[in-house]
Parts: C-alpha cells; sequence; structure tokens
C-alpha cells in the first residue's frame, strides 16, 4: 500500500469510528468564495438521473444567448453554458475601466445574471503573455471586478452573486505568437452553472 493509500484508510477509518453527527459537521459545506475556478465550474454535481433534463434546459439558455449575438460553448456534456467575449470589446488596451461600448455587449446578459436561484455565475479574464505576469494577474482580476461592478450598479447596487476571477496568461486558446493569437487569448468567460435549487426543480 503506497503512503497516499495508507493516509486516506487512515482518515476513512477515523471517520468511520466518529458518531454520525461529528462526521457530517467534519465535511464541511462548498464555499464558492474560497474554490478554485476549476472547483467552481465542476460544482454542484448534477445527478445522473437529472442530467439529460438538465443540459435540455441548458441548451435553451445557449440557443438564447447565441441569438443575442454571443459565442456559446457548452461545458460539462451540456450541463454548463459558457459565453466568450473578446476584451476587445469591453476595455481599450491596458485599461480596466469598461470602455463606452462595453454596455451594449454586456446588457443582454443582465437578466440571465439577475436569476440566481437557476445559475452560478463564474467570469473569468484572460489575457495574452506581454507584460510581466504581475501585471496580467492584476489587470485581469480589475477587469473582472470592473464587470462585476457594472451587473452591480445595473441591479440597483444588489449583490449580483458573480464569481470573478482574473486568470492573467495563464490559460491561454492560442500560441501567444501573433497579433490574431494573442486577441484570442484576451477574453472573458462567463460560465451559468446550475445551481442545486435549479438541479431539484428537473
Amino acid at each position: 500500500m503506497n503512503i497516499q493509500r495508507h493516509i486516506l484508510a487512515l482518515a476513512l477509518m477515523a471517520a468511520a469510528a466518529l458518531p454520525q453527527g461529528l462526521a457530517a459537521q467534519k465535511a464541511a459545506p462548498f464555499d464558492p468564495t474560497t474554490a478554485t475556478i476549476e472547483e467552481n465550474i465542476r460544482y454542484p454535481e448534477v445527478p445522473a438521473k437529472q442530467s439529460a433534463a438538465v443540459a435540455s434546459r441548458m441548451n435553451d439558455l445557449a440557443k438564447d444567448l447565441r441569438e443575442a449575438g454571443y459565442s456559446v460553448t457548452m461545458l460539462r456534456s451540456g450541463e454548463v453554458v459558457m459565453v466568450t467575449i473578446p476584451c476587445s470589446a469591453l476595455f481599450s488596451p491596458n485599461e480596466s475601466v469598461l470602455s463606452t461600448k462595453a454596455s451594449s455587449k454586456l446588457a443582454p446578459l443582465k437578466n440571465y445574471i439577475k436569476r440566481r436561484e437557476d445559475y452560478k455565475v463564474v467570469l473569468a479574464v484572460h489575457s495574452d503573455d506581454t507584460g510581466d505576469e504581475t501585471y496580467a494577474d492584476r489587470l485581469t482580476a480589475d477587469r473582472a471586478n470592473s464587470i462585476d461592478e457594472y451587473f452591480f450598479k445595473e441591479d440597483s447596487h444588489r449583490e449580483t452573486g458573480i464569481i470573478p476571477y482574473g486568470i492573467g496568461a495563464d490559460e491561454p486558446v492560442a500560441d501567444n505568437h501573433g497579433r490574431a493569437n494573442r486577441a484570442k487569448n484576451r477574453r472573458v468567460e462567463f460560465y451559468f452553472i446550475p445551481t442545486q435549487e435549479y438541479i431539484k426543480k428537473k
């Protein structure tokens, strides 16, 4: 038995030895504000018996967003909808304040982001690899916060529920050689993830 399996076996035995109520207390609830972006995109998990129904409803959302002019990708076997917007549609170069044209691109998303009982919204802002890592991380984090602030103001200063991430240059979709490829990497992604409440309706 390798050491990792041995440690896991010990942990399982210890949990089994606990009174049931105490064991339940040890399992901390999922906290989206401290989770990584990958963890947030995976959670909550859709039970197999509800997956087809959830995917069908999320496909309806994807269709609506495509008709509104967005680039849409389905993830998690159709359970999650991702909208991608080029940073140039929202920000001037090296700026973290939304440009005057940004509202026309963001406004159609407002009604979907308000549906907090249906969707958890994760926001990721990416950059290319020009400039140093610290600058890219700060720029993308500031841009994510600017987008969140836009929806906050548009919804009468109510909390948006958006979970924002500034990813920097860590997750390129193209190599960073050439202007066109760098532009592809400078992007904003909105992930619409069904909530537990939404899943239970299916």
